[in-house]
């Protein structure tokens, strides 16, 4: 009866989870995930634990989906209910799982045999083997299905009955739901900005960066900037003068990265002497790709400022390097104070 019993239960427990094996099963953790600085997973990092969920089902909807996912990956009660600052107070943790869902569809890698429910499909299936719950954005978005997607959104000519519909869907938008549609443009777009970035010249890379800080204020009002000779620039790429007699000096180092070449400590070590060669007490080393916990390690101790791909990208849209405003789009609302005047 004892065996019996035990069978059944490692039956059910096998047909639960029959898409992965024993030993693939994985333990997620929400602190493990890229998060943003309210401590909420991004939009993307939700992608993993998404497809590794919908891998442990024959079918289910969406909002089962959501909530076993966040269930899988242990977030607390406290980021659950974490909204937006808006009238609506939408839960954020929701919306990006739900973004995450929209792109692992278009992508090819979640199927909707009907509306509302979802199962993982055979490329789904076989990128979560090669690559676990690590599925980037920019992973997703290189799939047949998604370029195909954007191409044919790209090329679709917009017709009165598409604009009538389009109006339809607008007026069921939030405000923050149009905010988050703007978040995940931007997303988009720090996935292009990086590959475009990984195939320019190296040195032009070099005179990029080296624009991109002078944006950020760290050439100072009176001071230069330059990027060094390529024969004889002893590990340093830059250097910005923050002064005008250059008594304070800001060494630059990049290396321009595919996303798998992670920079690791022996890298930093080398750049920190470099830095002592020049007698320099700190300096920025900013890649494409990532950094090892080694490297940000021996960052920290010394006095070194890490840049990799995800906020090199931001920092690129937000001080507009690189990428130029396609289009304005303002939200007005009612002034009470010009209604409130004697």
């Amino acid at each position: 009866m004892g065996v019996l019993y035990i069978y059944r239960n490692l039956k059910r427990i096998f047909t639960k989870r029959e898409l992965l094996k024993k030993d693939e099963l994985i333990v997620i953790n929400y602190k493990q995930l890229k998060h943003n600085d309210n401590g909420i997973p991004t939009w993307d990092a939700f992608l993993g634990p998404l497809l590794y969920v919908a891998n442990t089902k024959v079918q289910c909807n969406r909002r089962q989906l959501v909530n076993e996912t966040l269930k899988e990956i242990k977030l607390p009660e406290e980021l659950l209910e974490m909204v937006y600052p808006s009238k609506y107070h939408d839960r954020i943790a929701y919306n990006h799982a739900n973004w995450a869902i929209s792109d692992l569809k278009i992508s090819g890698l979640l199927h909707s045999p009907k509306r509302g429910e979802y199962e993982i499909t055979e490329l789904g299936k076989s990128i979560l083997k090669q690559y676990g719950t690590n599925i980037t954005r920019s992973l997703v978005h290189s799939q047949p299905a998604y370029l195909e997607h954007k191409k044919n959104l790209k090329n679709r000519n917009t017709t009165d009955n598409d604009s009538d519909i389009q109006d339809e869907q607008a007026l069921d938008l939030t405000e923050n739901q149009i905010q988050n549609w703007f978040d995940k443009q931007n997303d988009d777009l720090t996935d292009a900005l990086l590959e475009k970035l990984r195939k320019t010249d190296s040195y032009q890379f070099e005179h990029m960066m080296i624009h991109l800080l002078i944006k950020m204020g760290y050439k100072g009002t009176e001071g230069g900037a330059l990027v060094t000779q390529k024969s004889n620039d002893g590990g340093i790429d830059g250097i910005l003068n923050q002064d005008a007699l250059g008594f304070r000096k800001v060494y630059v180092q990049v290396k321009r990265y595919a996303e798998k070449n992670t920079v690791g400590r022996q890298a930093i070590s080398q750049f920190h002497g470099d830095l002592d060669l020049q007698q320099a007490d700190n300096g920025v080393f900013i890649t494409t790709s990532s950094f090892t916990n080694g490297a940000e390690q021996a960052a920290k101790r010394f006095n070194i400022k890490l840049i990799d791909g995800d906020a090199l990208t931001k920092l690129m849209i937000q001080y507009k390097v690189g990428v130029q405003v396609k289009n304005t789009y303002e939200l007005l609302e009612i002034d009470d104070d010009f209604f409130d005047q004697d």
